[in-house]
């Protein structure tokens, strides 16, 4: 193992150390599901900009910005500053005033019966389970490069250490590792990014030396024709908005707010920060090429890190895609289990169940996620392609409950009947197309998250039209009754 590995490792043990130590303070069950809802405005930021990149950006983002240019990639980010906004400046203070637990539960209370909320958990479970085996795969070819694990060590390694604190801490631990790790891969983006146009010799250099080279790094679509650097555009700005206002680990972080001022605030300070750090990574890494280093493009990140500044920086630059992999997974890990125990078994096997067996319950649930994650991390099947399609199934499923959400938060007329048979009917159809998507049955240029919150809007809005539910009225009052 080299320094770059030795110094990757103590920043793994540090992410424990404090996971596991800011985990002392869970007592209840709110501590562990929603922190007590005591989190000020820069844990909000720091765990939602965590939880939302992932070694994915690191690596395989910077290597699309070098193979296709910055610009697709890039503009998605407008959707995301403002999917965060409309989440804490408006819809979100509604959310906050539910008290919920788990975002399942805002539909056991704004529709009556128990069908909307078990929809609402199989979303999660499913489209939890499917991103968190995509991003473990990930953080297990990290690790592999890093410290020269086998894939069979490096799972076990990463399993390990991210159920450690989400069994003892919960939300409070993810919450506080989180904005430790967002820190680290802050510093790593605003380092390893400009090196890279350092060694170009500039940015004036740079841009001269690509409008000969590399010209199409210039233009919205990059390398591909119009029509598909079109579609790809609409669906990474799609899937930007879905997973900004439908992710379960995102939006649960309007239930860890100390008040709705600090939710607010924190999506400002979002605002602010997210186009600094993706500009800062991204922009720079489509004048690679002309570096002329010969790596791979999925390894231009480590390359750079390795190669272009001195070793400390470069093993924070490393530290960076780590944590940036550990954040996410430790996001959907807590929301598939806090889904699973409180949701499932609590609300429909044993409704009676008392708080401290929640607890214990909820502790039991991590691990029966991990369980699965593990072995569906294990399949010799699972390839790149078999990711990248999870992913885009994981991100599109959010589609299926989006209009359930906020229609029944901004819409009176949406009814139980409209938002149980959006999210079933929408479930099937992103699998059946995801699959058949896989199989080349239909074009790559299909936007999988676009079809499904289309069709899932379609659907909500025509039976909600058509059919009545006793009490809605009252119930939307209550909801957007004044704080």
């Amino acid at each position: 193992m080299d320094i770059y590995g030795i110094i990757s490792l103590v920043f793994l043990f540090g992410y424990l150390f404090i996971g596991l130590y800011a985990g002392r303070q869970t007592k209840t069950v709110e501590d562990h599901f929603v922190m007590s809802r005591s989190a000020p405005a820069f844990f909000i930021t720091g765990t939602l900009i965590a939880s939302n990149l992932s070694s994915v950006t690191f690596t395989g983002f910077t290597a699309t910005a070098s193979i296709s240019g910055p610009l697709a990639m890039i503009t998605q980010f407008g959707a995301t500053i403002s999917a965060s906004l409309f989440v804490g400046l408006y819809a979100g203070r509604y959310l906050y005033r539910m008290k919920l637990l788990t975002i399942p539960d805002f539909f056991a209370k704004r529709y009556p019966g128990k069908a909307p909320q078990l929809a609402a958990a199989i979303v999660v479970l499913i489209s939890m389970t499917a991103y968190m085996i995509t991003v473990i795969m990930g953080t297990v070819v990290v690790l592999n490069n890093l410290f020269g694990w086998s894939n069979q060590i490096s799972l076990i390694a990463i399993m390990v250490i991210i159920t450690l604190f989400t069994v003892v801490g919960g939300m409070r631990s993810v919450v506080v590792t989180d904005t430790a790790m967002f820190i680290v891969f802050l510093m790593a983006a605003l380092i390893i990014g400009p090196a890279v146009v350092y060694h170009v010799g500039g940015l004036d250099v740079a841009i001269t030396k690509a409008k000969e080279s590399l010209p199409y790094i210039f233009t919205w679509q990059g390398n591909a024709s119009k029509f598909n650097g079109l579609m790809l555009i609409i669906e990474m700005n799609v899937l930007s908005l879905l997973l900004n206002i439908g992710a379960p680990h995102l939006i649960s972080r309007v239930n860890i707010a100390k008040s709705e001022r600090e939710l607010g605030k924190a999506m400002i300070l979002l605002a602010a920060i997210y186009p600094v750090l993706m500009i800062s990574l991204l922009y720079p890494f489509s004048f690679f090429p002309l570096l002329n280093t010969g790596v791979k493009p999925v390894e231009s990140y480590v390359w750079a890190c390795k190669n272009l500044v001195p070793t400390i920086m470069g093993a924070v630059g490393l530290a960076g895609v780590v944590a940036a992999a550990i954040s996410t997974a430790t996001s959907l890990y807590q929301q598939a289990s806090a889904t699973l125990s409180s949701c499932i078994i609590k609300d429909f096997l044993f409704p009676n169940m008392n708080e401290k067996q929640l607890l214990l319950v909820s502790r039991f649930a991590v691990i029966i996620i991990g369980v699965i994650v593990y072995f569906g991390s294990l399949s010799p099947s699972i390839g790149t392609a078999t990711i990248m399609y999870a992913f885009l199934f994981a991100t599109a499923a959010f589609g299926a409950w989006v209009p359930a959400i906020y229609l029944g938060l901004l819409w009176k007329k949406a009814t139980t009947a409209g938002a149980t048979w959006s999210m079933f009917l929408t479930m099937p159809l992103i699998i059946g197309i995801t699959l058949a998507k896989n199989k080349g049955i239909i074009p790559e240029w299909v936007p999988i998250n676009l079809v499904g919150i289309v069709f899932s809007m379609s659907v909500m809005v025509i039976i909600s039209l058509c059919t009545k539910q006793e009490g809605a009225a009252e119930i939307y009052a209550e909801i957007h009754k004044p704080a």
